[in-house]
């Protein structure tokens, strides 16, 4: 199947390619994998789905919302919808200026936003039910902005990585403030309408803001349509959806990252491992891109703890198979 066109035929004898042993691992009676999706020359090498799921199911990416963000934000940077990216936030939101904040707060920009330094002081680990969806707490007197400003301050912004996805909701609301539209609007109509994503959900907070940290669904192979637009320097069909030299340094170290990936870098908000860049959500979503290999893949799974070994599993049986 060529990636450019929307054609759910079987791509074709996938045996041939390879993936005898890849096919094995995720047919397992255990396997906790939904779907795993490779493409190689821009069309499908290989794709699994579990008996649950289908070529046309959204799945629930979770944090991989956060770099399908980081695009909108380098889109509308090419826009010149932002002056720079170390512009602060205090620059763009009315109520990042307040004088009643931590001044660490106003010098926080959009390039702390992106590289997860912001300095806020926060635990990977504790997740409420505020940062999952839409919260009645914060829809009151301490609304969701408020809640996220005003927060104690641990570094200065820069210094330290934290993953924060709390504070990537400002991401958000910046964009909101400089083009008019949600994220999800302004990312329907300039990133997922160029690239033939015409079925995806994305929830938005108590005040209808699009969540920026997580609450994206989107199809396995549509997920790969993001990787190979990273792969392809922010091209597509000819035309240049995201500036390259954005995209370049997208995929650059920008930290040393940190939990919850305890081996991997980090640019703007993409992983990065010594073979490739990924995208990352709980319970093992994923989009990876190997530029070397010019290959992506994409992989959903189980939306729990549970161990699925997708990394590995793309280690040995997808960039392995450049050994054999």
């Amino acid at each position: 199947m060529d990636m450019k066109t929307e054609d759910t035929s079987p791509p074709g004898p996938l045996d041939e390619q390879g993936f005898h042993a890849l096919r094995d691992a995720l047919e397992s009676e255990h396997s906790g994998v939904r779907t795993f999706v490779v493409v190689r020359g821009g069309g499908i090498a290989f794709e699994h789905y579990r008996s649950d799921s289908t070529p046309d199911t959204l799945e629930n990416v979770n944090s991989v919302t956060k770099s399908v963000v980081g695009l909108a934000v380098g889109i509308a940077f090419g826009e010149r919808r932002f002056a720079s990216l170390d512009t602060p936030i205090g620059d763009i939101i009315e109520k990042a200026r307040d004088p009643a904040l931590d001044e660490r707060v106003r010098r926080i920009t959009l390039r702390h936003l992106l590289t997860m330094t912001s300095g806020f002081e926060c635990e990977p680990g504790a997740v409420d039910k505020c940062l999952l969806g839409a919260c009645e707490r914060l829809a009151g007197e301490e609304d969701r902005l408020n809640f996220i400003l005003s927060r104690p301050m641990a570094d200065a912004p820069g210094t330290r990585f934290r993953y924060d996805s709390h504070a990537v909701q400002l991401l958000s609301l910046a964009i909101e403030a400089v083009t008019g539209d949600t994220v999800e609007e302004y990312v329907r109509e300039k990133l997922f309408a160029p690239l033939g994503i015409e079925t995806s959900e994305w929830i938005a907070d108590e005040a209808g803001h699009t969540f920026a940290g997580r609450g994206l669904m989107l199809r396995a192979r549509d997920m790969t349509k993001l990787g190979t637009l990273m792969l392809d320097r922010g091209k597509w069909q000819g035309a240049h959806l995201v500036d390259a030299a954005f995209i370049d340094d997208a995929m650059s170290i920008h930290s040393e990252g940190g939990p919850p990936m305890q081996d991997a870098q980090y640019g703007y908000l993409w992983w990065i491992a010594p073979r490739y860049v990924f995208a990352a959500g709980f319970g093992e979503q994923f989009i990876f891109i190997a530029r070397d290999q010019q290959t992506v893949a994409a992989a959903t799974c189980d939306n729990t703890g549970a161990n699925k070994d997708v990394r590995a599993l793309f280690e040995e049986h997808v960039l392995g198979l450049d050994a054999h």
